[in-house]
């Protein structure tokens, strides 16, 4: 499918998620980045720690079928963080767009986590998230089929001790890019945003 050319974007809507343990106020500055280019950004938020990420799934689902309704937008794209990322996965399985856009995620725990794994045992029960996303094979996350996504992009930290690089990684991402940071600080950097940006426009990742 040939890419439309960046002027149109100006009438997209792009939809932030957040991720475990998060509110919307950690995406707010990558939503004033985006703001400025986009016709609409909705930063959405969500009660990460009592539900299994299904019921997250669900809910984000109804919004995209919504927007999806609204001709006021072109293209819907959806940018996350973390256990966004696998929300977003869940949302777009449930309900594709008519007029999706592209798919860029930030740290996703794509093959789990490592300290999920580690606090499952003990946290499990009240947290059921960090249950589903550890890196066990078997895992609810690890069990996920892979996006039908045709543009997809994931930013991955070179200090993540959450999500460690290669756990970020699907196989059938088109783009795949390392940044300098942590697992949270990727959201405040301008490398981040504008490489997000980026990615909406052209469907790739600039490099140099």
């Amino acid at each position: 499918m040939q890419s439309p050319h960046p002027s149109s974007i100006q009438r997209d809507v792009v939809v932030l998620v957040h991720g475990l343990l998060a509110t919307t106020i950690v995406m707010r500055s990558l939503a004033r980045s985006l703001g400025g280019v986009f016709s609409g950004v909705v930063n959405w938020g969500y009660e990460s720690l009592w539900s299994p990420i299904e019921r997250h799934g669900r809910q984000l689902a109804e919004l995209l079928e919504q927007l999806d309704k609204d001709d006021a937008h072109n293209r819907i794209h959806l940018v996350t963080h973390s256990m966004g990322g696998i929300i977003g996965r869940i949302a777009l399985a449930e309900y594709m767009p008519r007029r999706f856009g592209r798919f860029v995620m930030i740290a996703p725990p794509n093959r789990g986590s490592h300290i999920a794994a580690r606090l499952a045992p003990f946290l499990g029960r009240i947290c059921p998230p960090l249950a589903q996303l550890t890196n066990h094979s078997e895992s609810f996350v690890c069990s996920l089929p892979p996006p039908s996504i045709s543009e997809l992009g994931i930013i991955a930290a070179d200090r993540d001790f959450l999500v460690l690089e290669p756990n970020t990684r699907l196989g059938c991402e088109c783009d795949h890019i390392i940044l300098p940071g942590l697992h949270s600080s990727l959201l405040w950097r301008r490398e981040t945003a504008e490489q997000v940006r980026h990615f909406l426009e052209y469907g790739r990742f600039a490099r140099s």
